[in-house]
């Protein structure tokens, strides 16, 4: 019986064991499940972490959510941060604002062109609108008030800064991005951020001349010309290079002044000289009052400047006269060159309340040929772009 008894234990013990060892494998097998299913999701996050952050180019959410241009802000520059890789990792934000009458170019009327220098306005029809209402002083504006152009952020090539008094030697300028402007290949406003390493060197690039000249800092307190003085100006031959000699009389960007008017165009120039009285000025009655829409198709962007000041002669109760800022259109070469030059960006439109009015974007590439040591030095140097042409 006892031997019996023993067998007995021993059995129950064995089968114990074996019970035991399956419930530990089976525990490590799970375990190890676990594990593989863990280090699955994890590589599955990573992986879509690395495909957010190689084809994100767009931010609705902060359009969706109506958030703040300040925390649509912080949002983007977190995910930049967090997912973005190598390049990419340096994008800037920047948030654009509405204009309001209280800022300080706030008497400036921005006139849209194209790349060559025709005005194309706001929705492409020539029309140029003043955001605000005139509060005139009944007063016309005087010589000193007409030339205090806004600030000059950059110039064609072939213009000059002479007609200014400005000596081109004491202005400095930012080097292009690299030493290739592509032909087809430039990019639109809809540039998909790429990974940092692909860094494009290919032989079919064709070397043209950069269409602008950025300054480093904007050229502030210009002195440009009076309607008068603008209109009694000289042109140049052809063989001196076309324009004048006379300072302009818009700021923002300056033109070489060789693009002519259409036939319709100087018609337009014509028609508002025309209906001015003897003596050649009207000036309003003091009184806030509203600035109709101003047909510039056909004119120049300097000579639809020319047109707003003949109609807006008299000066606002700051003392400041009418002027003008030239801008290029998102579409033009001219405005992708100066967004490319800073490298990628997101641009954050708000509206008067700061809330975010269309869906952020990536903007502009990254330089070709600069790479590593070099890429960093050149991101370090940039330093802020004013924002005149963003």
């Amino acid at each position: 019986m006892a031997k019996r008894g023993y067998l007995y234990h021993i059995l129950l013990l064995t089968a114990l064991g074996a019970y035991v060892f399956d419930v530990v494998q089976e525990g490590v097998e799970l375990t190890k499940i676990a594990a593989a299913k863990k280090a699955n999701l994890r590589k599955r996050q990573l992986m879509e972490e690395r495909f957010l952050a190689v084809t994100k180019s767009t931010w609705p959410e902060c359009v969706n959510l109506k958030m703040s241009a300040e925390a649509c802000k912080d949002f983007i520059d977190n995910e930049i941060y967090t997912l973005f890789t190598n390049r990419d990792r340096y994008i800037r934000s920047v948030i654009i604002g509405k204009r309001r009458k209280t800022d300080q170019l706030y008497n400036a009327v921005t006139i849209t062109m194209n790349d060559n220098d025709m005005v194309e306005g706001r929705d492409g029809d020539g029309m140029v609108y003043y955001d605000f209402t005139w509060d005139g002083s009944g007063e016309l504006a005087t010589a000193e008030q007409q030339s205090q152009l806004p600030p000059i952020a950059a110039m064609e090539p072939t213009a000059s800064l002479s007609p200014l008094g400005i000596d081109p030697e004491s202005v400095e300028t930012i080097p292009p991005s690299d030493p290739y402007l592509p032909d087809e290949s430039t990019p639109t406003d809809d540039v998909v951020a790429v990974a940092a390493d692909d860094v494009v060197t290919t032989d079919d690039d064709v070397v043209l001349e950069e269409p602008l000249v950025v300054f480093d800092e904007v050229i502030s307190e210009v002195t440009g010309s009076t309607v008068d003085e603008f209109m009694t100006a000289a042109p140049l031959t052809e063989e001196e290079g076309g324009g004048t000699t006379t300072a302009p009389i818009a700021g923002g960007v300056l033109t070489d002044g060789t693009a002519e008017n259409t036939p319709e165009g100087d018609a337009k120039i014509e028609a508002a000289l025309a209906s001015l009285p003897p003596g050649g000025v009207t000036v309003e009655a003091a009184g806030e009052r509203t600035i109709d829409p101003i047909d510039c198709a056909g004119l120049t962007g300097e000579n639809c400047c020319l047109l707003i000041k003949l109609k807006i002669r008299d000066s606002d109760v700051n003392g400041n006269a009418i002027q003008c800022s030239l801008n290029y259109a998102a579409s033009c070469t001219k405005k992708k060159y100066w967004q490319n030059l800073r490298g990628k960006k997101v641009h954050i439109f708000s509206n008067h309340n700061g809330i975010v009015s269309k869906v952020p974007k990536i903007v502009g590439r990254w330089p070709k040929k600069k790479v590593g040591v070099e890429f960093e030095s050149w991101l370090l140097e940039g330093g802020s772009p004013p924002l005149i042409l963003q």
